[in-house]
């Protein structure tokens, strides 16, 4: 077994669990659309770059700039 330290996050609290979640999902969605433009210059298949676009498009529209939170869009009826 490696003598590296590792490490942990360890979550206690809801907020902790919600900062946590925010990292991964913020991360994730970052690795997508880098790989979406990354195809798309590899290829130059317009497909790609509409992806990554699209994917921008649906994180503004969960994403609080004010309060740096997702928070749900609001609807119009």
């Amino acid at each position: 077994m490696p003598s590296e330290s590792v490490n942990r996050r360890v979550v206690t609290s809801l907020q902790q669990l919600e900062e946590l979640v925010m990292d991964v999902t913020q991360n994730d969605l970052n690795r997508q659309m880098q790989q979406l433009i990354a195809d798309y210059k590899k290829t130059g298949r317009d497909e790609f770059k509409y992806n990554a676009e699209a994917l921008m498009e649906e994180f503004d529209a969960w994403w609080d700039y004010e309060t740096c939170e997702f928070a749900a869009p609001t609807t119009t009826l």
